[in-house]
């Protein structure tokens, strides 16, 4: 498995470190190695990569700020030297938390952890034209684009609500929006995904389906109202 990095950091030493873990692992390697999140995002913007190792406290943009702009996330890792950032770094959906210094058993546990969700996403749902294949619940199940109402995140799970069932994959909410149809389905909140013909109601920042109540997200507000027709 080869697995392309970024390095957000404004300290030299920090990325040092990581760019020496990083060579410790196989088939690892590192696409950039950026000095602040500006250049990072110039640089995301341009190239995509598997994992987004960063930093938070950094001069003119920090780190949680470039994840609330960046569109297309890859897997983000954040890399702190204080522990009081963990619970906010969560919020994002980031894959793990590695505090300053970070042992070579850490990062290489990390590393597997990164893999591992890799791996889930490729083989949680492959893709069809008005269906998806879907691993859950030890079965490999064809479910109809269309019986979807909404897909929720749990943990290392998703779990994919249909008009009857409500099926388990081991797979990342990012994998998962990669693969359904964009005119379809859409992401409104980091834990959730609708799809949009399903929506029956809006109550300011909530979305109705059926007897569903789900939050919108501030960032995904402007991209839902935009998607929604009005007389």
């Amino acid at each position: 498995m080869n697995i392309s990095c970024v390095i957000v950091d404004d300290d030299e030493m920090s990325r040092a470190m990581l760019t020496q873990l990083i060579g410790k692992a196989e088939g690892w390697s590192c696409a950039a190695v950026c000095s602040s999140a500006i250049e990072a995002r110039d640089f995301l913007q341009r190239n995509k990569v598997d994992v987004l190792f960063l930093d938070i406290e950094m001069p003119e943009l920090g780190g949680l700020d470039l994840l609330r702009i960046l569109k297309e996330k890859p897997e983000v890792v954040i890399v702190s030297a204080k522990e009081k950032y963990a619970l906010d770094a969560f919020d994002y959906e980031v894959a793990d938390f590695l505090l300053k210094p970070v042992s070579l058993d850490r990062f290489l546990k990390c590393v597997s952890r990164i893999e591992s969700r890799i791996h889930s996403d490729e083989d949680a749902v492959e893709e069809g034209d008005d269906s998806v294949f879907v691993k859950a619940n030890n079965q490999i199940l064809r479910v109809k684009l269309s019986d979807i109402q909404w897909i929720e995140a749990f943990g290392d799970y998703v779990n994919i609500y249909t008009l009857s069932d409500r099926l388990v994959i081991h797979g990342t909410m990012k994998g998962i929006e990669a693969k359904l149809p964009a005119q379809q389905f859409l992401r409104v909140h980091r834990s959730y995904i609708v799809r949009l013909d399903k929506i029956t109601g809006m109550e300011d920042t909530l979305v109705l389906i059926g007897k569903k109540l789900i939050p919108v997200g501030d960032s995904y507000r402007s991209d839902l109202m935009s998607r929604l027709k009005f007389l």
